[in-house]
């Protein structure tokens, strides 16, 4: 695994305080801004957060992830709008059906766009795309203002953590953030929907 940039992990508490939320999406902002890893409470798991657009950034969650090989991740964006930077192909259909599952827990699968970094695309030319509905990463994203790359908090093969009690030591260390929200509810990951087609195709979960 790769080590935390600083050598240290912040650990920021997460309450049901609004105001809570909006300081602690600004730091987790400015730590992505620089480049750094966030542990984090997502819609469905703790997941890991990094800028999509930062190569290192993303070969450190690789690192952190002990993926072997490349391989593409989900993206999160605050939007249609977002979206349409790193992904294409939003016909009328498409935005439709969007607008009836984002913000939520509906993965998009869609043609990459010429903006899109290659080290989160698909071998096929495709990028998955999702809007979460949690307040807190419609925050960061917001003050980030770029898609991020949201994955998992587990080592691969591993089950996906819904409580900080079932994060590795080893793996906080290698962050630069961590949100602690306590136990999150139980959850499914996301639905994969691939959306090039005439008709949406579940790759993963259901609607």
């Amino acid at each position: 695994m790769a080590e935390g940039a600083q050598g240290q992990v912040t650990r920021l508490f997460l309450s049901e305080s609004p105001d809570n939320h909006e300081e602690i999406s600004e730091e987790a902002s400015s730590v992505l801004q620089r480049g750094g890893v966030v542990l984090y409470p997502s819609d469905t798991v703790y997941g890991l957060l990094c800028r999509a657009d930062s190569l290192a950034a993303v070969e450190r969650v690789r690192s952190i992830k002990s993926y072997t090989s490349p391989r593409p991740f989900i993206l999160i964006v605050d939007g249609i709008r977002m979206a349409e930077s790193i992904a294409r192909g939003f016909t009328k259909i498409v935005q439709e059906y969007l607008t009836e599952h984002w913000p939520g827990k509906v993965t998009a699968v869609l043609p990459a766009a010429d903006g899109c970094p290659e080290w989160v695309r698909a071998s096929d030319g495709t990028v998955a795309v999702r809007h979460p509905a949690d307040r807190l990463g419609g925050l960061i994203l917001a003050s980030a203002g770029t898609p991020m790359v949201s994955t998992s908090a587990n080592v691969t093969g591993d089950p996906p953590p819904l409580s900080p009690d079932d994060i590795p030591e080893e793996l906080i260390l290698c962050v630069d953030l961590f949100i602690d929200a306590g136990p999150l509810p139980q959850s499914e990951p996301s639905t994969i929907v691939k959306l090039t087609g005439p008709t949406p195709e579940i790759l993963r979960g259901r609607i």
